[in-house]
């Protein structure tokens, strides 16, 4: 068994590598605010984050009971790009633990790389913030692959882009997006418990599950034996 050495693993990026809740909550609100709708909690974000700003607003909106026209969505979406970018890491951090699982699996040989729904122009400052650019040979966000998650495609094409092989993969994720683009692409996905998800990780059908990053090392080798 050759191990980790080799393997391509791509991570996601909002609710994986990195809690952006805070800050994505912080920009929903001002949406919300502006649009004279209540608040939306912490905990009611997590379960809306995953398929970028254009789902993130309207999800917001139909909690409060709100369909918005497109030209109201067009507005919405631009004043929460607004928001956010203007403090991308005000109040975001990387997940306990995952800087020194870089470390160990980068030093173990597996070809790292991201694959997030996140535009390009907001997932590379928020790594660049933390980092952790160096650890990935690709960073693949919304659209650059021609499709996003659950297509994929996005992750193959991920994959491809570092320099590593489909057929010796692994996605790490926090959500059913992620999980459907891995069976999507045919390759085994391991989903984090802490993540962004309405129904509980453990229920969703992943290859495995981990509370804490100290234990994906480990549990990605067991994998790999199977």
């Amino acid at each position: 068994m050759r191990g980790i050495d080799g393997l391509a693993i791509s991570f996601d990026l909002d609710g994986t590598l990195v809690d952006t809740a805070p800050d994505l909550v912080r920009a929903t609100n001002a949406v919300m605010v502006r649009a004279g709708l209540p608040e939306i909690s912490l905990t009611s974000v997590r379960g809306m984050i995953g398929q970028g700003a254009r789902a993130l607003v309207i999800k917001a909106g139909l909690a409060a009971g709100v369909s918005f026209d497109e030209e109201t969505l067009a507005i919405h979406i631009a004043h929460f790009l607004e928001v956010y970018q203007a403090g991308l890491t005000q109040e975001s951090l990387p997940f306990e633990g995952v800087i020194d699982v870089l470390e160990t699996l980068s030093a173990k040989g597996a070809i790292l790389s991201v694959c997030t729904n996140k535009p390009a122009h907001l997932a590379q400052p928020v790594l660049e913030a933390f980092d952790m650019v160096r650890y990935f040979k690709a960073i693949v966000a919304n659209g650059q692959a021609g499709v996003n998650k659950p297509d994929g495609r996005h992750l193959t094409y991920t994959i491809e882009a570092s320099g590593g092989s489909v057929d010796r993969a692994l996605m790490v994720g926090d959500s059913i997006t992620d999980l459907q683009a891995a069976r999507n692409a045919s390759i085994p996905v391991v989903l984090a418990t802490f993540g962004y998800t309405i129904e509980k990780a453990s229920a969703l059908g992943a290859d495995a599950v981990f509370d804490h990053y100290h234990e994906l090392p480990d549990l990605i080798e067991q994998l790999l034996i199977k």
